[in-house]
């Protein structure tokens, strides 16, 4: 299981301060309700812009009993995938607004990150009618249209992550 944690600075400085990094870690397993969790290590993993390419650390910790371990994941980062939310965004806003932008070889991966968009589709609606929205459209072109504008307008205000976490319990586009 990963947590969101929730980063409002850029990648580079994530990655330059990793080692002196403080985390609060839950009360309580998540599994199985113990108290005792602790430190576990990290592991380290690529993480993708447009531009630029990092290898960041992932803190992780571990639950004394169940012995199920824990990571903390920062909210620049999708989960199960190397690309950072703001690259997902313009890859699902090219496809979606039908942005005349040449994908070239990242079309394939492209149409991956859309159909895991679809198939989250009820988690962002739990996450938006949270937030105050209110009906969406029958018609599901038109619904997965609308709420990816939401989304964006929430992407571009600020970090969104966190929130999303807090509200859905799951992390940015973990549909199964």
């Amino acid at each position: 299981m990963q947590f969101v944690l929730p980063w409002k600075q850029n990648i580079a400085e994530y990655h330059s301060g990793f080692k002196d990094l403080q985390i609060e870690p839950p009360k309580r397993c998540p599994h199985c309700g113990c108290g005792k969790l602790h430190k576990w290590g990290s592991y380290e993993r690529y993480v993708i812009e447009e531009s630029d390419e990092h290898r960041i650390g992932v803190r992780r910790i571990r639950c004394v009993r169940c012995r199920k371990t824990y990571s903390y994941l920062p909210s620049f980062c999708v989960s199960r995938v190397c690309y950072s939310v703001d690259f997902v965004m313009t890859f699902l806003k090219v496809l979606l607004f039908k942005l005349r932008v040449s994908l070239g070889e990242l079309r394939r991966r492209a149409y991956v990150f859309l159909r895991r968009f679809v198939r989250s589709e009820n988690l962002w609606l739990v996450f938006l009618r949270a937030k105050g929205f209110g009906d969406f459209p029958i018609d599901r072109k038109e619904r997965t249209v609308r709420i990816f504008t939401a989304l964006l307008n929430f992407h571009e205000e600020g970090n969104f992550m966190p929130g999303f976490f807090q509200e859905t319990g799951r992390h940015f586009m973990s549909a199964k």
